[in-house]
């Protein structure tokens, strides 16, 4: 939970705190991996719904982002380095009146790195609005890195086949494997 005090943006660690604060002090609150009285008690405090996984993963591409009268949602994949392929997590977002919420099941380097500017630079964030748009835009800013390096990896294919070197029966296997992976919603 990150709520803003003094001018500082500060941290809490335990939704037990949420009563403590004012909805339009609270900029951000973070679920990861969050159990079921944890969700609860950010919806209590929010006063809305916070989309599970499982309905984020259901939702049509043409309902990635919907308002009420009283929240916006929105749903989308951060596509994810592995070690042998790459692959995507969903992410909901909620925003009531300034506040933002957040939904994910695993570690993100965007949100990691925000928490960090955020600690450093609190005054960047005056609102769940402002931090879901510098999410957005790290998430921007790390796919590119990576469409960047399956560039370079599809590049030396190309060249292996256009030079006739070694094409075998592995490489084949790595390029149909490479597609399969690179393949996201």
């Amino acid at each position: 939970i990150f709520y803003r005090e003094n001018g500082k943006i500060l941290l809490s660690q335990s939704e037990k705190d949420l009563p403590k604060f004012k909805l339009e002090d609270v900029v951000w609150v973070d679920l990861v991996m969050p159990t079921g009285a944890e969700k609860r008690a950010v919806e209590a405090f929010m006063g809305t719904e916070i989309q599970s996984r499982a309905q984020a993963e259901e939702i049509e591409s043409s309902s990635h982002y919907f308002e009420t009268d009283d929240a916006i949602y929105a749903n989308t994949n951060f596509l994810t380095p592995g070690p042998e392929e790459y692959g995507q997590q969903p992410v909901s977002f909620t925003i009531v009146d300034d506040t933002l919420a957040t939904l994910r099941e695993v570690p993100l380097r965007s949100f990691t790195e925000l928490q960090r500017r955020m600690q450093v630079n609190p005054r960047q964030y005056p609102s769940g609005f402002s931090v879901f748009a510098s999410i957005l835009d790290q998430r921007v800013d790390l796919d590119a890195d990576m469409i960047e390096l399956l560039s370079k990896e599809i590049s030396q294919y190309a060249r292996q086949i256009n030079d006739q070197e070694d094409i075998d029966q592995d490489l084949l296997i790595d390029i149909s494997q490479m597609q399969e992976n690179t393949m996201v919603s």
